[in-house]
């Protein structure tokens, strides 16, 4: 837990040994990293069984689907949202700023009607925010090639293709709630799903307002509202970050030049920093061909903005409430229990040895380590702060 989980192997196996005056003849390096694979899984199959139990007892199906008559369905409540007396503050700041912005008064009503109709802005106390996001590492081959061996030709395979390396993907999972928070990691995002559901039924907050922050993958905001299809108080959150870096990507295949980018990406951010999505989307449509020399990036980020519609909020609004706007606790997240540890130069894993390192630092990061080494247990419930070994 605080060896091969946190650094690497052959560093590990080499104190181990010392420490045991083995330094000739000890631990073999393959023993440790096998052992060190299998404690890991064993993680992952104990929140699995845990998941299990628990939506055996509280009538989901092994998979997470609520049955018939489901208790904890009913208990979902109609939670309030912030009233427009409570909004006032905030959104006459969000105005003044518009005004500074240079927007339209047309731009300041239309953001003005939104807020007030919208339910995006929810009450931070009545919420669980789940921040949910896939990590790669470099996967290991099954086979080394010889020295000195003819390579297979690589027929009309570009250059991008010949380089590219599969990876591991490792989801991880950061649920917050009350200044507490709890990180659940897995081999796929509807296991961790599945995971964050029966976390959610056993601290009894799936009754609250669930919000997902994630970046704008289809694949996973899919699989995040198809799982999640029956509860009504579920909704995501397109991550700012993200939004910002979408934009500069596709720019700057779009634009001729940084300055020109430059200038677009400043206005585009204005208008989406206020959840103008249709003055974006015009925006990028009328750019100047002379400014373009990829249309095909454009029509991307206009296509881009409509998928995501529904999930762009006016981000200033909830940076003026002091609500999250970003996935960053999952990114940094990601960094603690997966990228620290498995992506340093040269570095490649096997699916299972990935899977467990990233499962013993999730429990590390969950202060269980003492629980699990002596009891074979994980407490399933919130704690203080997320700590590094």
């Amino acid at each position: 837990m605080y060896g091969a989980a946190q650094r690497s192997y052959r560093q590990t196996i080499k104190v181990f040994n010392r420490s045991r005056y083995q330094e000739v003849g000890g631990t073999p390096l393959n023993t440790l990293r096998d052992v060190t694979q299998s404690e890991g899984l064993k993680v992952l199959d104990f929140l699995t069984r845990k998941a299990t139990g628990i939506f055996r007892k509280l009538g989901f199906s092994p998979e997470g689907v609520p049955q018939a008559e489901c208790e904890a369905i009913k208990a979902i409540e109609n939670i309030a949202y912030p009233n427009k007396t409570t909004l006032r503050p905030a959104l006459s700041a969000v105005c003044a700023d518009m005004v500074k912005k240079g927007l339209s008064a047309e731009d300041i009503k239309k953001v003005h009607r939104s807020i007030v109709t919208n339910t995006a802005y929810e009450q931070a106390g009545q919420c669980v925010y789940v921040h949910i996001d896939d990590v790669g590492v470099k996967e290991q081959k099954q086979h080394r090639d010889k020295k000195g061996a003819a390579k297979e030709p690589n027929g009309n395979k570009n250059d991008a293709e010949k380089d590219k390396r599969p990876t591991v993907q490792n989801t991880v999972a950061r649920i917050e709630h009350g200044g507490k928070g709890f990180t659940l990691t897995g081999r796929s995002v509807m296991e961790v799903l599945t995971f964050v559901l029966a976390f959610l039924l056993n601290n009894q907050l799936l009754k609250l307002n669930i919000k997902f922050c994630t970046d704008g993958q289809r694949s996973l905001q899919d699989a995040i509202i198809g799982f999640f299809s029956w509860h009504k108080r579920v909704s995501l959150l397109l991550d700012w970050f993200h939004v910002v870096k979408k934009l500069k990507e596709d720019l700057s295949l779009a634009c001729r030049g940084r300055e020109i980018r430059n200038r677009h990406l400043k206005q585009l951010t204005t208008f989406l920093w206020f959840g103008l999505v249709d003055k974006a989307q015009a925006y990028l449509a009328a750019i100047p061909k002379e400014d373009i020399k990829d249309s095909k990036a454009i029509e991307r980020l206009i296509g881009y903005l409509e998928r995501n519609r529904k999930w762009i909020p006016c981000y200033a609004m909830r940076s003026k409430l002091k609500l999250p706007n970003s996935s960053n606790p999952v990114e940094r997240c990601n960094n603690l229990v997966t990228a620290n540890r498995q992506k340093h130069h040269g570095m490649s894993w096997s699916e299972n040895g990935s899977y467990a390192l990233t499962a013993l630092n999730a429990v590390t990061a969950n202060n269980a380590t003492k629980q699990w080494v002596e009891d074979r247990i994980i407490p399933f419930t919130l704690v203080g702060k997320a700590k590094a070994a």
